[in-house]
């Protein structure tokens, strides 16, 4: 036990009780489909995440006045679902939501969500569409990086992600 007379106002660190809060609070997972569970989770263990909300968005179509979706409500339901259990599993406080969005609306809904609900991060599934194809039609990626109000981390996909570690293993190994 530490006296402390008037003159002695120093206070030794041992004698402090604080504890590092993480550096994220609440983080915006969203995720395209349940294939993309994988390399998010891994993401969300090395930022360590304590509290998730995953988005997943149903996308609509519209044609001739009329919005038709792109998958059904089941396989959009199954697919924030699985992202949950899984993040839940992980030890993560973790909810779900699916929500519409019409096709080219995407990045506006995840950056909206994510100011709404106050997140301190965002963490994007693995692109979906090709190099040429995200030049040609535009990159949710891209809008996202460009008018979150939070920083972004976006997942690799799963073979590019293990790729990357078998061959940081390889050279560490040659190293030696």
């Amino acid at each position: 036990m530490t006296s402390k007379t008037p003159v002695d106002d120093k206070v030794l660190a041992t004698d402090t009780q604080t504890t590092t809060p993480p550096l994220y609070q609440r983080v915006l997972i969203a995720v395209a489909d349940a294939g993309q569970v994988g390399p998010v989770l891994e993401l969300a263990r090395r930022a360590g995440v304590r509290e998730a909300r995953v988005l997943h968005l149903n996308l609509r179509e519209s044609y001739g006045g009329r919005r038709f979706p792109l998958e059904k409500d089941a396989a959009a339901s199954y697919a924030a679902e699985a992202a949950v259990f899984e993040l839940r599993m992980a030890g993560m406080a973790t909810s779900g939501q699916v929500r519409h969005a019409l096709i080219g609306k995407a990045a506006e809904e995840i950056t909206a969500e994510a100011a709404e609900w106050g997140a301190d991060l965002i963490i994007l599934g693995p692109s979906r569409r090709g190099e040429i194809a995200s030049r040609l039609r535009g990159s949710v990626t891209l809008k996202v990086l460009q008018h979150a109000s939070c920083p972004v981390l976006v997942a690799a996909p799963a073979g590019k992600a293990d790729t990357h570690s078998v061959a940081a293993e390889a050279s560490a190994a040659t190293a030696r």
